[in-house]
């Protein structure tokens, strides 16, 4: 038998390039960052677009305002979604042209860190100077600085991290002082005496955005307070006569001095008959059932009155000696209850404004437990919700508790402490909402209204929520009685506690603050402080330094301002254009205090753009907790996927809602970064060789396919360019994968392959498809470099002619061009052909589609439309034959047959058009025999 002759193996021009397959992220990426670092890329990127706004290259400046993370802890999912947005903000802006430096930011002050302190410190807290325990504090948010700083910078995020606005920096809190003077001249700023929320858990009074609510079950009572004989006739009204009221908190009782009516609802005085003994009440008409339903038994109804007629009514307290008058309110509702409100103006914002001429008890004290001024030794040194179960047996003694249950409500509780918060009675520090400010003709509330009409916020329904928050807030508590903290620099007097504010007192004050820190308000010596010939208005020239500190929001609220007015690379232009991106609970929160302390203080508000994202959840929707063990950590990411699949992640969500993560969701990003990878490398590959400055092909002279990827191209920049600029990342991560996909994956790439490997080196049309290539590579990598930073930088220079960084780059320039009829045609018919070649593919009749043949119908014209293409069309369809049939088809109702072609393949290039080579090349086609002669 005679041996078989071998099939010649014949060379092809395949691709070659050291962009690697394999991305090896968590170890790339700490290297390209060093390389960042040690290159000083930021500073020269924000140095090349200052050069180009100077000659007129530029477009100006978009300038992102860093919302500052709060100091103490490690980085959580929620801090990486934050800085990734808002690096693809800043780095699209770089992109498109703009300035856009980004001065990175962080709060220090408040409750959290003095806490961590004090529990590190333990005893040892009781013998350390103030001054000395403020220093720890300060090592303490330094230390989680630096933490938060490295695994920010590991995320690929660029901006000034050597030099961030940091508000316990002694310039920065000399700035908050000279704010605080500007809010103080504004007229904004009063003491007086007001509930607010107080967190007894911290011991120090809480503002609105301070205060989260939770789940509580707490008791549901409605008590009976007596009014005496002689008392009821005088109104002629029957006996024996009991207020019912309800409450959810029996441990304000022993605060109560009034009974609360709405003058204009109508009241039912009903009689109930229990056990033989007849008992009167009075009772909101629509509520009667549901009281009857407590009471356990029927009720008559002997006269109904309008609230009002009670108004001189007077009862007594359930058990205290004391009087309980009835006072008119319009606060009060029929909804629950009974309609009447026990009233303890010590306890209840509506309770103190209506009842607070009668006298304040002041029985609870800071830490949430009763003072020995309650006078009952049950309750006395007790926290005041423990005492809940003993105000209930003390009132079945009595004999004045009418019904108990439970109830499960949503319950404010202080957000740092977590303790449930109470309602008291203390002297504070406010900001007005209402007042007219100086040299501004209108309230806080009315500009602060204005200011969120004449602002861009993104999605649009931000804009409602923060209006209503601010058209319905109440004066903002700005006073905290801590350490760690802007001191309130003001004097105040000894005699009768009256307030000394001067602006020289500020600038004192800011001045040694300057040079020492907040501990240098402590060791300020009063007589420097006050300004000759001060007196207060009762006479005395004795004055003290007030105690309390700052409300931590006017630090981070006045930041604009004070990083405009200190940081070298702001000015004070960039004031009022600001973006803002945060998450979508600093309506109540930063962008609620940034507004209103810079209009107070500067009659402006410091941003045009407000961008919010939602919360981050587990794979089910869930909130992330260690208890439920779903928690996903950034640095766990890294250290697996790498951080430009995070960062893939964060821009393809849509960040208007609640965000989420799993493995699965991860897994999904990395598969979509393969695909983007991969679509990288062919591209690098296909240039081996290629030198731009010898090899260039003029627009003109490029082939149709590679006008037309070009035109493809041209479209995905414009909608990826207007994505970022819209703030939709994920529409540009959604254009940039489908382009890689579809356009390039699986039409362009599969079609010149066949060029790029086995044309001739010379030929015009491999030249003209590596022309091609080079301008996608380039336009990729700036596309991709907001989103996929280490990555694009690392392909960008592989690029043949590129230099420096693709984040000194900038998108690429198109038109808007229109998708051309035929190319719609063709990939209509090869979408067609590829379904015809589906079941001889899965029954092994071919191969590949070079094995096959097609027939193709269609209408003249579209047959036309596909000539005018100008290529070849069996090679735009990849087949060896086309067989081309007219009909009376409908026009884009393609009909397509496909079958095994029998045709020779050529060993080079395994198309079925083979046999015209010489010799022992004779199974050549005829374009591989001539490039192999």
């Amino acid at each position: 038998m005679s041996e078989q002759a071998p099939v010649k193996k014949y060379s092809v021009f395949l691709p070659k390039t050291d962009f690697p397959m394999k991305a090896d992220l968590p170890q790339r990426e700490p290297k390209r960052l060093e390389r960042w670092k040690a290159e000083g890329l930021y500073r020269r990127i924000e140095a090349k677009r200052k050069a180009d706004n100077a000659a007129g290259r530029g477009k100006g400046r978009e300038v992102l305002h860093d919302g500052p993370p709060y100091a103490n802890g490690a980085i959580h999912m929620g801090h990486a979604l934050n800085k990734i947005l808002k690096d693809v903000v800043v780095k699209s802006r770089w992109m498109e042209g703009y300035e856009s430096p980004y001065v990175p930011g962080w709060d220090c002050h408040g409750l959290p860190i003095e806490h961590a302190v004090e529990k590190d410190l333990g005893p040892k807290r009781r013998e350390m100077s103030r001054a000395d325990f403020l220093q720890k504090c300060r090592v303490y948010a330094q230390k989680w600085i630096d933490t938060q700083r490295t695994a920010f910078q590991r995320l690929g995020v660029l901006g000034a991290w050597e030099q961030p606005y940091v508000t316990m920096d002694p310039r920065y809190e000399a700035e908050t002082v000279r704010h605080l003077a500007k809010l103080f001249d504004s007229g904004s700023v009063t003491r007086k005496l007001k509930v607010v929320h107080w967190s007894y858990g911290a011991r120090t009074a809480l503002a609105e955005a301070e205060v989260e609510y939770a789940d509580r079950t707490s008791p549901a009572i409605t008590v009976a307070f007596p009014v005496a004989d002689a008392e009821a006739r005088r109104l002629e009204l029957p006996v024996p006569l009991f207020l019912p009221i309800w409450t959810t908190t029996p441990w304000t009782l022993p605060s109560n001095k009034a009974v609360a009516m709405h003058p204009d609802l109508e009241y039912a005085v009903v009689r109930a008959t229990s056990e033989g003994v007849e008992c009167h009440y009075i009772v909101a008409v629509t509520l009667r059932e549901d009281f009857a339903k407590k009471l356990g038994t029927g009720l008559h109804t002997v006269e109904i009155r309008k609230g009002k007629e009670f108004q001189t009514l007077v009862a007594r307290h359930p058990w205290i000696d004391r009087e309980s008058p009835v006072l008119l309110g319009d606060h009060v509702t029929a909804d629950t209850g009974t309609g009447l409100v026990h009233t303890a103006p010590d306890h209840g914002v509506d309770d103190f404004n209506l009842a607070h001429h009668l006298g304040l008890l002041q029985l609870v004290g800071p830490d949430g437990k009763f003072l020995p001024a309650v006078n009952d030794p049950e309750l006395e040194g007790k926290n005041i919700f423990d005492c809940n179960p003993l105000v209930v047996d003390r009132l079945k003694r009595e004999g004045r508790l009418l019904h108990e249950e439970s109830l499960n409500h949503s319950y404010p509780h202080c957000w740092r402490t977590k303790t449930p918060i109470l309602f008291r009675a203390t002297e504070q520090w406010f900001i007005t909402m209402d007042s007219e400010l100086a040299g501004k003709g209108r309230s806080l509330r009315e500009l602060g209204l204005e200011g969120v009409e004449r602002t861009q916020w993104i999605p649009a329904q931000g804009q409602n929520r923060i209006h209503a928050m601010i058209e319905g807030r109440p004066d903002w508590c700005i006073s905290r009685q801590r350490a760690w903290g802007t001191p309130i620099t003001v004097l105040r007097c000894e005699t009768c506690g009256e307030p000394l504010v001067a602006d020289a007192i500020f600038e004192t004050a800011a001045a040694a603050i300057e040079a020492g820190g907040i501990e240098a308000w402590a060791d300020l010596p009063v007589d420097r402080l006050v300004p000759a010939g001060a007196r207060c208005a009762c006479g005395s020239t004795a004055f003290q330094k007030e105690t309390d500190i700052l409300d931590v929001w006017i630090d981070s609220g006045v930041s604009a301002s004070v990083v405009c007015a200190s940081h070298p690379e702001l000015t004070r232009d960039d004031y009022g254009k600001f973006i803002y991106l945060e998450g979508s609970d600093q309506h109540r929160g930063w962008f609620h205090s940034s507004l209103l302390f810079n209009l107070a203080a500067t009659g402006t508000k410091p941003y045009k753009q407000v961008v919010t994202h939602g919360f981050v959840l587990d794979g089910k929707g869930q909130k992330m907790s260690k208890s439920l063990g779903n928690v996903i950590t950034p640095e766990e990411i890294l250290k697996t996927l790498g951080a430009d699949i995070l960062r893939w992640w964060a821009a393809s969500c849509d960040y208007s809602e609640d965000i989420r993560i799993s493995r699965e969701i991860l897994d999904r990003s990395a598969d979509a970064y393969r695909k983007i990878r991969n679509t990288l490398r062919f591209l690098l590959g296909a240039l081996a060789d290629f030198d731009p400055a010898r090899d260039a092909v003029a627009p003109a002279d490029l082939a149709p396919l590679d006008r037309w990827v070009l035109d493809a191209f041209a479209r995905t920049t414009v909608e990826v360019r207007d994505a970022y600029t819209r703030f939709e990342f994920h529409r540009a991560t959604q254009a940039i994968h489908g382009f890689c996909q579809l356009e390039l994956s699986g039409r362009y790439f599969e079609i010149i392959k066949d060029r790029l490997y086995c044309d001739a080196l010379d030929s015009p049309r491999r030249a003209s498809c590596r022309q091609a290539c080079w301008e996608l590579a380039k336009g990729l990598c700036t596309l991709l470099a907001p989103v996929m930073s280490f990555t694009a930088d690392e392909a960008w220079e592989q690029i043949p002619g590129c230099s420096g960084s693709v984040h000194e780059q900038r998108f690429p320039e198109f038109p808007a061009i229109a998708v051309e009829p035929k190319w719609e045609t063709l990939w209509g018919v090869r979408e067609s052909v590829h379904s015809a070649m589906e079941p001889l593919r899965a029954n092994k009749v071919v191969g590949t589609s070079l094995d096959a043949t097609a027939v193709v119908t269609l209408t003249p014209e579209e047959w036309r439309s596909l000539d005018a293409i100008g290529e070849p069309l069996d090679e735009l369809l990849v087949v060896s034959k086309l067989d081309r049939e007219v009909g009376g088809v409908t026009p884009g109702a393609y009909h397509v047959t496909a079958d095994a072609y029998g045709g020779t393949k050529c060993p080079r290039c395994w198309n079925r058009k083979g046999g015209h080579g010489a010799g022992e090349d004779a199974a050549l086609c005829v374009r591989c025999a001539s490039v192999v002669a």
